[in-house]
């Protein structure tokens, strides 16, 4: 994260250097002109177009298209003063082969460069709103993509199930429990797939073409955890949570975090080792972000779903199962923060990364979590350090539903 916001103000430097060396040389070369066409043409123009672009720097930092293409309209600006110094160039250089040489050659190059800067500048700005709008819109489909994979396949398949089921109650009576709890089953997985769609709706539906929106909003992640644990402890009463011993912390994330910490929270509860899952839940600085780690003592997630989603789309023959994962990934990529998979060969470690607002309490300054009191295992309502399991099989998270 700070090494983001460091390369972003590098090349925000660099957007300055293109107005700032032309500008210190014409106010320099402005003391010598007596002449004054010679000071409006080669001297006041010049230096107000140079300025211009110094002072782009500040709107272009707090637009949409900072930080991801500020290099783009940099570049852009670097090259309308170079083609229109290009020019003057070669206008100079055929003057002085046809007689005596131009006045102030130098003066005349360095004015045509900084009035090309600015139609760079010009340009940039409009190319960069372009691409950003053809990247959204192809994000979007990818998006959609998966969407439309996913309910297609998991809503007909479930349905199926449903469907099937019911006429086996109907037709045997005395076998209905088990068919029953099989037709429960499935009717949940379907009302999970369909919330979910419902949350990537919401998050796709965030960002327009003018920028993200109100798609970031300042929230206690400990406040969020700990509701998170206090809903699942009641859905889940034989899993064990590990509570954050932070007493706040406030991040600024997606609105729908809350959704992405119950998610993440719940893989590892559905998808833990035994008929007692354990999950450990940390919360953590780490430099200037805040760390939200959730390990459990499960399988783990597959290598081939990260993979999956890493690269941002699925395939026929590589695809997830379900719709959890890829709404934690898009909140996350909405809130600008950071999602990774932590492997220790028994199993995985999800941490997301947010950007940390300084409003903190008890929040430790490392994100390694501290290993339970086996005896005495806290859970959400105790004021006990931040604990994981200490088990033979270390904590991991898993796949989504």
């Amino acid at each position: 994260m700070r090494t983001t916001r460091l390369r972003n103000a590098a090349e925000l430097g660099l957007l300055a250097a293109v107005g700032l060396v032309p500008l210190a040389y014409h106010l320099v070369s402005l003391s010598a002109m007596t002449d004054p066409v010679a000071i409006v043409s080669g001297a006041v123009v010049p230096i107000a177009c140079s300025a211009l672009v110094v002072a782009a720097t500040v709107p272009v930092a707090r637009s949409p298209i900072s930080p991801a293409y500020t290099l783009r309209v940099t570049g852009w600006s670097a090259l309308g003063a170079l083609t229109l110094g290009a020019v003057a160039l070669l206008f100079v250089t055929y003057e002085m082969s046809q007689g005596p040489p131009p006045e102030g050659p130098v003066v005349v190059i360095a004015g045509a460069a900084s009035i090309g800067s600015v139609f760079g500048l010009a340009f940039g700005l409009t190319d960069a709103r372009q691409q950003r709008a053809q990247d959204q819109v192809e994000r979007a489909n990818a998006q959609l993509t998966v969407l439309n994979r996913v309910l297609r396949h998991n809503i007909r398949n479930a349905m199926t199930v449903v469907s099937g089921r019911v006429e086996l109650l109907a037709e045997r009576v005395d076998d209905g429990e088990e068919s029953a709890a099989v037709v429960e089953e499935n009717v949940d997985r379907l009302l999970s797939v369909s919330e979910h769609a419902r949350h990537i709706g919401a998050v796709i539906g965030s960002e327009g073409p003018d920028g993200p929106g109100d798609v970031e909003a300042e929230m206690d992640l400990v406040e969020v955890v700990d509701g998170a644990i206090e809903r699942l402890g009641t859905e889940h009463p034989d899993a064990e949570f590990d509570a954050p011993a932070a007493e706040t912390c406030r991040v600024r994330a997606h609105p729908l975090t809350e959704a992405v910490a119950s998610e993440v929270i719940e893989n590892a509860v559905v998808h833990g080792g035994d008929d007692a899952p354990r999950v450990s839940v940390s919360i953590c600085r780490v430099d200037d972000g805040v760390a939200l780690r959730v390990a459990d003592d499960g399988p783990g997630i597959p290598a081939e779903t990260v993979e999956t989603i890493r690269r941002g789309y699925e395939t026929s023959m590589r695809h997830t199962d379900g719709l959890g994962l890829w709404l934690v990934q898009w909140v996350v990529d909405r809130s600008e923060a950071d999602l990774s998979f932590e492997s220790s060969g028994e199993g995985q470690v999800v941490r997301i990364l947010f950007e940390r607002v300084e409003e903190t309490a008890g929040v430790p300054a490392s994100d390694d979590l501290v290993a339970p009191d086996d005896d005495t295992p806290p859970t959400a309502d105790d004021d006990t350090p931040t604990p994981t399991a200490d088990d033979d099989t270390p904590p991991t998270a898993d796949g989504d539903d």
